[in-house]
């Protein structure tokens, strides 16, 4: 697929197959259905498309020893990268995550903060989980949280259905 650069709006290509012009995000050719090998990642379980080619993947195991050797300061870094990463994932580009991180650090707050974690993982995994369990999983047992939402964010990073 050859590409070709407008002034007024993205990039856009021509069609391996039929050669219509089609823009370079765009997953499938307008005109004969062809599949385009340049659209952006994008993985689901079929009842929504999320955009995942910003996302990273992360060793579970270097993690865990990334959060005892800093005494746990990597896990606020993990829960700001992360919600940034789920809110772009969710289509929200003006969301950084910053406030909520830093609500995630004060006692009796943090709570607010887990539940608007919560949401948006469960908005990015297309409500495969409730948002309210994870909330309670975040209260319980937060390591099974960081464990469903880095498997969830790994598996898009690589391309695969979570």
């Amino acid at each position: 697929m050859a590409e070709t650069n407008s002034p007024a709006g993205p990039p856009t290509i021509f069609c391996s197959s039929c050669g219509a012009v089609m823009e370079r995000d765009a997953r499938f050719c307008p005109s004969c259905g062809a599949a385009n090998p340049h659209a952006a990642a994008a993985v689901g379980d079929g009842s929504g498309v999320k955009r995942t080619d910003h996302i990273k993947y992360r060793n579970m195991w270097v993690q865990v020893l990334l959060a005892i050797v800093t005494l746990g300061i990597y896990t606020i870094y993990w829960f700001h990268v992360t919600l940034g990463e789920l809110y772009r994932a969710n289509g929200n580009e003006e969301g950084s995550g910053c406030l909520w991180t830093f609500l995630s650090i004060i006692p009796i707050v943090q709570f607010f903060a887990y539940w608007h974690h919560s949401f948006q993982y469960e908005k990015f995994i297309d409500r495969k989980h409730p948002g309210i369990a994870i909330f309670i999983l975040w209260i319980v047992f937060s390591p099974i949280v960081w464990f469903l939402v880095q498997r969830d964010l790994n598996a898009a990073a690589k391309g695969q259905p979570f």
